[in-house]
């Protein structure tokens, strides 16, 4: 096996030496057209520290809740671009426990007020670190995408009437720094 590995090796060599040099030219200009994106991880993993910074800043007297895991998690795909995702609730939504068997209807009225009043700043800290993605990503072609996807979770008790349970912001490189954001709020 390995000598068979050692002739094709040589034939290949031999078969490229003997190209007249225009032909070497094009398959080296031919292989550099589609080399790929390289996204270093230590640039994503400094997004994600960046991000989930931001989010616990944006209300220090109500803050955002954490789920799941806990964090952003981004990612670069081929061809497409980054997305960055994280899951969380709109405020420390306040549970039943021992001491409190039940949740009082004036209870549930401030919940679901505090975090309505919670998505306006959101979506814009969103928008905010879309651009800080695009201005960081410096190896990401301007028409791949940077994508940003808040998941909000909520609690079996809670009345979710205008909220939403996903936030996606999405567009190419260059529209971000632009300005031209797509937000769905689902």
């Amino acid at each position: 096996m390995k000598s068979v590995f050692v002739a094709l090796s040589m034939a290949l060599a031999v078969s490229h030496a003997q190209a007249p040099p225009e032909r070497v030219a094009m398959r080296s200009s031919a292989v550099a057209a589609v080399a790929p994106t390289h996204i270093p991880q230590g640039m994503l993993w400094n997004l994600e520290k960046v991000f989930d910074g931001r989010l616990d800043a944006m209300d220090s007297k109500d803050p955002l809740d954490w789920w799941g895991r806990g964090g952003t998690r981004g990612l670069y795909i081929e061809g497409f671009g980054t997305v960055f995702t994280t899951e969380l609730s709109l405020i420390v939504t306040p549970g039943i426990t021992p001491f409190r068997p039940t949740i009082s209807d004036e209870l549930k009225l401030q919940v679901h007020q505090r975090k309505l009043a919670h998505l306006p700043p959101l979506e814009d800290l969103m928008k905010d670190l879309m651009k800080v993605s695009a201005l960081t990503l410096t190896p990401l072609p301007d028409d791949q995408k940077i994508m940003f996807v808040v998941r909000v979770r909520y609690l079996p008790w809670e009345d979710t009437k205008d909220l939403p349970a996903q936030i996606t912001m999405t567009a190419d490189k260059k529209s971000v720094i632009l300005g031209d954001i797509k937000t769905k709020v689902e």
